[in-house]
């Protein structure tokens, strides 16, 4: 089925008010995320007292863990109610319970509603990528898709930049002490972002409309065999490259801090760093010349590009060489996710927001199991977590080339084909202008 040419609009409400809401709820998002990690291991310890550096180490490996599997978990589900009830009443239920999550495990008693409160959160904050993804193509042409879609990951890049400063910053020199002596205000950084959050959740109704099915979108996936194959192919890509992302960042935290012995202030240099890669890598998808030219060697060349750089990282002597080593990684990977997004709903929107939340569940398993790994990896090898990180994105590139290009090029053909058939609005204008 082809898109549609102009922007849908199903409350016919102005679009760059909702842009900016939906926009603010992907970064308020990434920001809760990020908010805590300087403060992480003080907060745990909380709960735990005298534990080991090993002990807090674990929790705080399991809290990431906890969020990441009920992303993976609950986005399939968030999609089909996208489709079948609306777009409107999953975000604002998804980001609802977010900021109920969020504030639980600020405020809970105990650790075990620590975890409780991070899966909720994790759980509501599924809702969020996807649904947007899809609110935007509803009301997107082919062209506006692809500059929105870039700016959804630049918001939530933003966002996860933002965090780890935004949590330092408020509990250090807001309230005029160092962030290690902040033992009864660690929590703070996750009630702020939901203060920051409800006005959003407040003010969607009124911005994005009346709750509404989503049409023809509302019935269960029905696909042909090429599109099958398609989706199949972009949720695998979506898989290596998070799980690639997923083994570099903790491979390179590990490396920095343990083989390289960096201070914690030059690691987190580092990953702005990787943020800021990532967001430049996006921003040159918002460039015309560069959309027109992406196609499966585009990809593969991402995937690559980031598989050779992964190639010199047994040669990083110091701290500036692996800043740029993790840049260029970040170039390349971070162009991949956005490009995946677009593609998949080019020539064929029905049910966007289960495709979106498959494609997003996808991920969130590759960064999940990508993170795990290069734990254990790292404690066997140093570098085994990079060799295995270039593997699986060598991979990546020989699938897009191979399986991902050709399903593209299949799912094409009979748009083609039926442009060309006598008749067809091109060859009446064909036959007009000559």
């Amino acid at each position: 089925m082809r898109p549609p040419s102009v922007a849908r609009s199903p409350d016919a409400q102005p679009v760059w008010p909702a842009l900016a809401l939906l926009l603010a709820m992907v970064f308020v998002v990434s920001l809760g995320y990020g908010a805590g990690l300087p403060l992480s291991q003080l907060y745990l310890a909380r709960y735990l007292g005298d534990a080991t550096r090993q002990t807090l180490a674990w929790h705080v490996g399991m809290l990431g863990g906890v969020y990441t599997l009920a992303l993976f978990v609950f986005a399939p589900w968030w999609g089909r109610q996208s489709d079948r009830r609306g777009r409107v009443v999953v975000l604002t239920a998804g980001f609802g319970i977010y900021l109920i999550g969020t504030v639980m495990a600020a405020l809970t008693p105990s650790l075990p509603g620590v975890y409780a409160g991070r899966i909720i959160a994790g759980a509501g904050a599924a809702a969020i990528v996807p649904g947007v993804q899809a609110y935007i193509a509803d009301i997107s042409s082919a062209e506006e898709r692809s500059r929105r879609f870039v700016l959804v990951g630049s918001a939530m890049f933003v966002g996860f930049l933002a965090g780890p400063a935004f949590g330092s910053w408020l509990a250090g020199p807001v309230m005029g002490m160092l962030v290690g002596q902040m033992t009864s205000m660690v929590n703070w950084p996750a009630l702020a972002v939901a203060v920051i959050g409800l006005p959003l959740l407040l003010a969607a109704a009124r911005l994005l409309g009346t709750p509404k099915p989503a049409g023809a979108d509302s019935g269960a996936l029905r696909m042909g065999r090429q599109r099958k194959r398609f989706v199949a192919a972009s949720m695998l890509l979506a898989l290596l490259a998070s799980f690639a992302a997923g083994t570099f960042e903790v491979g390179f935290s590990l490396f920095g801090g343990q083989t390289l012995r960096l201070p914690s202030s030059t690691m987190a240099v580092m990953f702005v760093t990787c943020s800021l890669a990532m967001l430049g890598a996006q921003g040159l998808l918002l460039v015309p010349a560069v959309r027109r030219r992406i196609d499966q060697s585009w990809v593969a060349g991402a995937f690559v590009a980031s598989a050779a750089a992964l190639g010199f990282s047994g040669l990083v002597p110091d701290a500036a060489a692996l800043g740029l080593l993790i840049g260029v990684v970040a170039t390349g990977v971070g162009m991949i996710g956005p490009v995946l997004s677009y593609e998949l709903l080019e020539h064929d929107r029905n049910s966007a927001g289960s495709l979106l939340a498959r494609q997003a569940a996808a991920g969130n398993l590759g960064q999940a199991l990508g993170s795990v790994g290069a734990g254990v990896l790292f404690g066997w090898n140093p570098l085994a977590p990079f060799w295995v990180a270039a593997a699986v994105l060598l991979l990546g590139g020989a699938a897009a080339l191979g399986w991902w290009g050709a399903a593209r090029q299949a799912e094409r053909r009979p748009e083609e084909q039926r442009d060309l058939r006598p008749g067809t609005s091109e060859q009446v204008r064909e036959g007009q202008g000559s």
